[in-house]
């Protein structure tokens, strides 16, 4: 082919066109080739029918913005796709294709972009024969140029666009979104589209999701014709979880539990018909109800859950969910985020009052009152977080303590609180029948001065390790066959330290006895104790104070990488939470495993491999 007609065909493809007289669907269903699609080759508009409002709304003049709120798998990225494909054959108009990253621009272009323009003969005629006009994020087609960029701010600044897409907007960088929707000003005719599951509450994409006229998608029920918008609450995706579907331990026996699994009318109250086939010909008549009647008209969003998805098995997706509240109840938050954003296309709420689980608090209230006598007590300790008070509330020094006592079966708490001065909590401790030496102080704040205040009482002093370490080795002496052996033990917290502080008697140095503690294995034994997921029971009693119920719910889980580049699941605070009295107690379950009579029960009830990582014999 000779630079002339080479020329004369780039030029005149924008040119001679015969519009098409329909919208996006019509213009694709049964026709637009998709050849890296798992499920059909050709796109076949029944076999998304959720997916054919929001086309409609690209292809309506008066619409300018449209928000696609969808779960992961639900095929809302072949919107995109299909549009990217009906731009570049009956319209034109520079076109943004946004992504988290430039690399999963890239990837998109040669996966899916690239492959779907060659597979069409009404795309590919577009493509330019220059090959540099042809690159890994953008092609320049003779009547218009289509990039596929990450959300960077460089991206965001050099050109105006016509049609604008944004993939996962939520993972965007702040103010990133806003920065590209500032490119299509100035174009009377722009279209904005945006995908995404789940988001952030209050963060962009979910104001402009709310913004706009938040449809659901409905489905009728096929037995009363009630039309319905589905979710997976325990009142509509149910089970049965009893004695007959659950092991000794409570864990749940998949192959009895999932042939249980059932889905219910809202309206009716009966069971669907659970088969992929029921649940197609249901989506094929469903509906989206606008629920934001205040919304401009030029504006449209679109949402639909999981449980929506006729090839999702509801099984599969009760399934997730139990397993995904299971570890909310054990403190990993991640994996319950996961679920809601990915599965149910939910905004989640990251407030700090997500981490207090009110029911597994409840569940830990015994039937005493603070101060109340202790059956077969073995020990107590008293615990204390040492704080300096923020300007800012007024406040001076103070001191947050809890109080437990531990029996064979239970660690009951006593007593917590806030109190002024040393004087005081000496005072409390006498009060609480304390012994000094099991009276232990949070050192790492003013170290010295609560080091004296120790050494006057006779206190011990705790520090928490920061340096994410697991366990100190302490070596012991144990007799093996009528015969000293010594080993090494490694537990989560240190052998003792020595603290030289200035008091004492002329000529001699008084000293004070303090211990580093490894935090993340004790808050994992706290949290399950608090959980109630072992036989040793974590109490607290009827009148415990609304103050330490809050200060105890304020951590999560969330998966950390280490310098080492390990991910690990670490415990976190809230940001700007106060947590001193959850502190206190982490510390008196430290307290509590230096006693070997304590350790040795919670190693039989709890199975807890926190408590001794290791027991290895010295070498000679």
């Amino acid at each position: 082919m000779n630079d002339k007609t080479t020329w004369c065909r780039e030029t005149l493809a924008g040119l001679v066109v015969i519009p098409h007289k329909g919208d996006m669907v019509s213009w694709a269903d049964g026709k637009l080739r998709i050849p890296y699609s798992v499920r059909s080759p050709i796109y076949i508009a029944s076999e998304s029918p959720w997916l054919l409002e929001p086309m409609r709304a690209l292809s309506d003049p008066k619409v300018r913005r449209v928000d696609v709120r969808m779960p992961a798998g639900a095929a809302k990225s072949l919107i995109g796709e299909i549009h990217i494909a009906f731009c570049v054959s009956e319209s034109n108009g520079l076109y943004y294709y946004v992504w988290q990253t430039d690399d999963d621009g890239k990837d998109a272009m040669e996966d899916r972009i690239y492959p779907m323009m060659e597979a069409n003969k009404c795309t590919s005629s577009r493509l330019p024969i220059d090959r540099h006009k042809k690159r890994v994020d953008k092609i320049a087609f003779a009547h218009m140029s289509l990039y596929s960029v990450g959300a960077n701010l460089s991206a965001a600044q050099s050109k105006r666009v016509r049609y604008l897409t944004m993939e996962e907007p939520h993972l965007y960088g702040a103010g990133m979104m806003t920065a590209f929707e500032k490119r299509v000003e100035g174009c009377d005719d722009y279209k904005i589209l945006t995908l995404s599951t789940g988001s952030i509450i209050g963060d962009e994409s979910d104001v402009t999701f709310n913004n706009g006229s938040v449809e659901l998608w409905q489905v009728p029920c096929l037995k009363c014709g009630e039309y319905q918008a589905m979710n997976d609450s325990k009142d509509r995706l149910s089970c049965q979880i009893d004695a007959e579907t659950t092991d000794e331990k409570g864990e749940i026996i998949w192959q009895k539990v999932l042939p249980t699994v059932k889905y219910t009318c809202e309206k009716c109250g009966e069971s669907w018909d659970r088969s992929s086939t029921a649940r197609k010909k249901q989506a094929q008549q469903g509906r989206y109800i606008p629920t934001n009647l205040n919304a401009p008209e030029h504006h449209r969003s679109f949402h639909m859950e999981a449980v929506s998805v006729h090839y999702f098995p509801f099984e599969k997706l009760l399934m997730e969910k139990l397993n995904a509240v299971q570890a909310y109840k054990r403190g990993a938050i991640e994996p319950f985020k996961d679920y809601m954003q990915k599965r149910r296309a939910m905004a989640w709420d990251e407030a700090p009052e997500q981490t207090h689980d009110q029911a597994a608090f409840d569940r830990s209230k015994g039937s005493y009152y603070k101060n109340d006598t202790v059956p077969d007590e073995i020990t107590r300790f008293l615990t204390v977080d040492n704080q300096a008070g923020k300007a800012s509330r007024g406040e001076g020094a103070h001191r947050w303590f809890v109080c437990r006592a531990y029996t064979a079966t239970e660690c009951r708490l006593i007593d917590e609180g806030k109190i002024g001065s040393w004087e005081e909590l000496e005072e409390k401790r006498i009060a609480l029948n304390v012994e000094p030496s099991r009276t232990l102080v949070d050192i790492a704040f003013d170290t010295v001065a609560v080091q004296a205040v120790c050494v006057r009482y006779g206190w011990q002093g705790l520090w928490g390790d920061t340096a994410g370490r697991k366990a100190y080795p302490h070596h012991e002496t144990v007799i093996v066959n009528n015969a000293p052996q010594r080993l090494t033990r490694f537990y989560p917290y240190s052998p003792f330290n020595i603290g030289h502080v200035g008091i004492g008697k002329s000529g001699e140095r008084r000293q004070a006895r303090y211990y580093f503690w490894c935090q993340q294995p004790i808050k994992n034994l706290w949290h399950r104790l608090r959980g109630g997921m072992t036989t040793y029971r974590w109490t607290v009693p009827q009148d415990v104070s609304k103050e330490y119920e809050m200060q105890t719910g304020t951590e999560f889980k969330k998966q950390q990488t280490s310098k080492s580049g390990n991910k690990e699941w670490l415990w976190m605070t809230k940001a700007n939470a106060d947590d001193h009295m959850k502190d206190a107690d982490q510390m008196n379950m430290v307290a509590a495993l230096m006693d070997a009579r304590i350790r040795e029960i919670l190693w039989t009830v709890t199975d807890e491999s926190d408590l001794i990582v290791q027991a290895e014999k010295e070498k000679e």
